[in-house]
């Protein structure tokens, strides 16, 4: 049987990296099962479920969703990562939400931070007026 035969096959494994190439330029909406790494130029919006690589060759321009995000290269736009690095090379301008952000010397950060969607919108504000206590001293009250 040839190349494609049933024998000759191997499945990806679930480990794998997606990889945008340095000198590639992709627009539009990506959505990555597992890992990104990006050498090249993408404007849009990108999912990566487990992690997002920007090389020092790198240039973001949109919105990414991830668990982990390291930064060597270019990144501009809105951020909702669990973790967040941006390394020595890495340059970030815009807003992001994690509650996990470290920054490496040399490495620059313009924006606004904030803390995670997710944690910030499934905490509950305690109702307190349940456990007042009127204290006064006018018998009428």
């Amino acid at each position: 049987m040839g190349i494609f035969g049933g024998q000759n096959r191997i499945k990806s494994q679930s480990s794998t990296t997606t990889l945008i190439a340095e000198g590639c330029t992709v627009n539009g909406h990506l959505k990555v099962a597992n890992q990104l790494q990006i050498d090249g130029h993408v404007e849009g919006q990108i999912e990566a479920v487990n992690q997002l690589k920007i090389s020092e060759s790198g240039n973001v321009l949109g919105e990414i969703t991830t668990e982990h995000l390291i930064i060597n290269g270019h990144f501009e736009g809105i951020c909702h990562a669990t973790r967040i690095e941006i390394l020595s090379c890495g340059r970030v301008s815009g807003t992001v939400y994690s509650d996990n952000l470290s920054i490496e010397p040399g490495g620059k950060f313009m924006g606004v931070t904030n803390p995670s969607e997710k944690a910030s919108s499934t905490q509950e504000i305690p109702d307190l007026t349940d456990n007042l206590t009127l204290i006064s001293n006018d018998p009428d009250l």
